[in-house]
């Protein structure tokens, strides 16, 4: 069977949209899942930043061999909740915010 120049290139088209919809849109799936759920792409990009920045600081390993995965992402929860959390709690216990300059 032969096909024209035409339609491979909308052979070509099609499958290059497949692909481009099945891209990751995150390093693991309960990621992806989360942004499938209603999660903004701006809040997943903040996420990463944050993880970025504990690896900078030291507060989360992220390791030679290891990439952004459920671990790192699992750390760095761990990190904010056991010792950010509880100094904003205490921040805000205390009336730091309407002492804030600016505010």
């Amino acid at each position: 069977m032969k096909i024209t120049r035409k339609q491979l290139a909308q052979i070509i088209a099609e499958e290059k949209q497949k692909i481009a919809s099945q891209k990751s849109f995150g390093s693991n799936a309960a990621r992806q899942e989360t942004l499938r759920e209603g999660m903004k792409e701006m809040e997943i990009q903040l996420v990463d930043e944050i993880v970025d920045l504990l690896i900078e600081r030291g507060a989360v390993q992220q390791g030679a061999q290891r990439g952004y995965d459920d671990d790192l992402y699992q750390d760095a929860l761990d990190y904010v909740r056991d010792a950010v959390v509880p100094h904003l709690q205490d921040l805000a216990s205390r009336g730091a915010w309407e002492r804030k300059p600016g505010r």
